[in-house]
């Protein structure tokens, strides 16, 4: 665990021998082309033993070759990725975290197992929007990555929305909602997305469709068991972020790495993630969600950002720092959708908010980093629920 510590409170460069051993150059043109690449060596066999006996296994069959030293070829590897060796402090800091076990749970929407059943139930509910043919999960699919994949949203009457769909995932963790920041709770999104003319484009009647629905009288009342008149729209927003606060992707590569699994990445994901460090990526992009939950101007295109949130000047192109975990499963990226490849977005916000131009290899390497933070919420959390009828 010291170890893992010490690869985030400073740079970690990753140690070559000057004098190629007999794995770079026996072995390493053929690893991670037909055979085995090192990574995956050093995530199969725990030690240097371990693989040993196994090439010989093989080479007794003759699909490797018998002339090789292994037992060096296997040091070598082995002591590569042990001796991730440390020198010099982030100039910025490194506080990088995991996901605590649940996010916060604020005091007027207490996460009760009934109403994580009928958030869960009007998240997929279509006859929440005014055509009945669009519910939270049109545009924040968990069966992906928790948004639509397109450049902006596609809602009500097929309207587009200025902006681009970020991942439900984790969502709970949030301090800030939106890209401008329009709204301060989850629950407060949750609402003015419902409203929201351009995407489900709800009005009063959606509080009558629920009440005309037996089964969803009854869900309410046992949700909220304290109220009079338990179907209402505010309530409604209050089940769905119960039900989406359960959406949290744990154990991601770098989440058993941090917590000790020093071979949970591989090699170019650490390369990647001490240029992250690097080129200062974690002065923004940090924490267990990787955000400030601040606004940073950002301009690519004529999109006001966060100037008509706050009408200041300094706000215009500003937009949140946008949370990286999952990033791999987002695309396209930005506020406006406009880039569909990842190390291609690791290039611009370089260039445009760190004055660093990266080369191919090490926009790859963050890239490669960046995935290792993909993770899914727990299989019971993404079941589609059968939603109830209306009596006929």
């Amino acid at each position: 665990m010291k170890k893992v510590l010490a690869y985030l409170c400073v740079f970690v460069f990753v140690s070559f021998s000057a004098r190629a051993g007999v794995w770079e150059s026996r072995c390493s043109d053929c690893h991670g082309l037909i055979a085995p690449s090192k990574s995956v060596l050093l995530s199969k066999y725990k030690t240097p033993d371990d693989l040993v006996a196994k090439a010989k296994e093989l080479a007794n069959k003759k699909i490797m070759p018998p002339s090789l030293d292994f037992e060096a070829a296997a040091r070598e590897i082995f002591n590569s990725a042990a001796s991730a060796s440390v020198s010099v402090p982030s100039k910025n800091g490194v506080n990088l975290k995991v996901l605590p076990s649940l996010p916060p749970i604020p005091s007027n929407n207490t996460m009760t197992p009934a109403r994580v059943i009928l958030g869960k139930m009007l998240f997929f509910e279509s006859r929440l929007s005014r055509s009945n043919t669009i519910s939270c999960n049109t545009c924040h699919n968990i069966s992906s990555g928790g948004d639509d994949n397109q450049a902006v949203a596609i809602g009500y009457g097929w309207r587009k929305s200025l902006r681009n769909t970020p991942t439900i995932f984790n969502a709970g963790y949030l301090k800030i909602y939106g890209w401008t920041g329009k709204a301060e709770s989850l629950e407060e999104i949750i609402k003015m997305n419902i409203q929201d003319s351009v995407k489900m484009n709800a009005s009063d009647d959606v509080v009558e469709k629920l009440k005309a629905i037996p089964e969803y009288v009854a869900l309410f009342r046992k949700a909220f068991p304290d109220e009079g008149d338990p179907v209402t729209l505010d309530n409604v927003a209050k089940a769905i972020a119960t039900y989406v606060r359960t959406l949290n992707t744990f154990d991601s590569p770098f989440d058993r790495f941090i917590s000790g699994d020093i071979q949970a990445l591989s090699d170019d994901a650490k390369m990647g993630m001490n240029l992250f460090i690097e080129k200062g990526c974690v002065s923004c992009h940090y924490g267990s969600m990787f955000t400030d939950n601040k606004f940073h101007v950002f301009k690519i295109d004529d999109d006001p950002g966060r100037y008509e949130i706050t009408g200041n000047d300094t706000d215009r192109s500003a937009f949140r720092t946008a949370p990286l975990r999952n990033v791999a499963l987002t695309a396209p990226y930005f506020h406006n959708g406009s880039v569909n490849r990842l190390d291609v977005a690791v290039k611009i916000m370089a260039e445009k908010m760190l004055d660093e131009k990266l080369n191919d290899v090490e926009a790859w390497r963050i890239k490669t980093f960046l995935e290792s933070l993909t993770a899914f919420p727990s299989v019971d959390s993404r079941l589609v629920p059968v939603l109830p009828q209306k009596d006929e």
